[in-house]
């Protein structure tokens, strides 16, 4: 396959939306982009065309429209100049992977940026137009199975939450009128426990023992399978082993996010743990807490970042249905988590598959 290499300034018309953040309106009409990744929504357009939007600051990513919308003034919109020369579908795909050169190039403080210059001379292997579709529709093809596992794993997530109003009603407004009690009731909660922050302390990481995060609770889907960080002995000495079966609750940063500990762990004091006793099933109150999650972070203080304390948690109020109940909720959340957990493996083999095509289309090998 024959690939010339050129500049991308040279093969498509590069500009930035004119509006503020705050020009969105929740009953627009058309998509109006940000450096989000999902689109909000406006009631006029100005554009109308074929293009790839690139968030220019933040979490930078990379969206496909066709159609009119609107944008935001730290987006950038790149059309093809000719699309006999540059298939549209084909250059999505390209300046998807190219994400890691771009976030290399960033600059700035505590919100990164790039810059015009960061597009125009980055430089795309162009094949022929019908190579680029060929390319293109490998790849859409691939994406589309990837979206598909995704969609079915959100249906699951909504299934779980429709069973547990179907059983116990909104949390919320307490309909059928349940005994109310608070967390503390219910089980222990504590905070975890690090005494030294690693970075400051090498000497800490690197053993047997698994160390969950913030970031490992909020990434885990509602079960804790994985870890990145452990402790060494030296590390445990200054910190606590909670056991399987914890239900972990982010108090920093990201409020209540919930995650089960599949294995023992330690984690840090910006992490709650909460061992059910006799009145409770971990189960039941991970997704009590999912309804209550925007309360919660409402009620979070912020200085540099927002958390809630312990005793906001240990206080909080909540409708308690008898043990049978929610032990019955917890064997179904048990078989749903099943399927679900089928449909992350096959996820990430199909995510392993997708980077591997890419590599492969941007190197000519495809």
């Amino acid at each position: 396959m024959k690939i010339s290499l050129e500049k991308l300034g040279s093969l498509a018309k590069i500009q930035t939306g004119k509006l503020d953040a705050n020009a969105s309106s929740s009953d627009g009409e058309y998509p109006f982009f940000t450096c989000a990744r999902a689109p909000l929504k406006i009631s006029s357009y100005t554009y109308d065309c074929e293009c790839v939007l690139v968030a220019g600051n933040g979490d930078l990513n990379v969206k496909y429209f066709n159609g009119k919308f609107d944008a935001y003034q730290r987006t950038y919109i790149v059309e093809s100049k000719d699309k006999n020369r540059l298939d549209v579908r084909y250059l999505y795909h390209f300046m998807d992977t190219y994400l890691v050169k771009l976030r290399e190039q960033s600059i700035g403080g505590i919100i990164k940026y790039i810059k015009l210059g960061n597009l125009t001379e980055a430089i795309i292997p162009r094949p022929s137009l019908p190579d680029q579709k060929r390319i293109a529709a490998i790849l859409n093809k691939a994406e589309t199975l990837r979206d598909k596992r995704r969609a079915s794993i959100a249906k699951l997530d909504e299934l779980l939450q429709s069973v547990f109003l179907d059983m116990f009603g909104n949390p919320l407004t307490n309909p059928m009128k349940w005994e109310e009690r608070t967390l503390e009731d219910i089980g222990t909660l504590d905070r975890g426990v690090s005494k030294h922050r690693p970075r400051n302390a090498p000497e800490l990481l690197g053993g047997e023992y698994p160390l969950i995060q913030t970031g490992d609770v909020a990434n885990s889907g509602g079960y804790i399978r994985d870890f990145t960080n452990t402790y060494s002995e030296i590390g445990l000495q200054q910190s606590k082993l909670w056991p399987k079966g914890t239900l972990c609750i982010t108090i920093a940063a990201n409020i209540a996010n919930t995650g089960i500990l599949m294995f023992d762990s330690c984690f840090p004091d910006s992490v709650v743990g909460f061992t059910p006793n006799k009145d409770s099933t971990a189960e039941f109150v991970q997704s009590l807490l999912g309804f209550l999650r925007h309360m919660l972070d409402a009620k979070a203080s912020q200085v540099a970042q927002k958390n809630i304390n312990l005793k906001i948690l240990r206080a909080l109020v909540i409708p308690c249905p008898p043990l049978h109940l929610q032990k019955k909720y917890s064997k179904i959340a048990e078989k749903i988590e099943a399927q679900k957990r089928g449909l992350i493996i096959e996820l990430k083999k199909l995510d392993t598959l997708f980077v591997s095509l890419q590599q492969q289309a941007f190197r000519g090998e495809l």
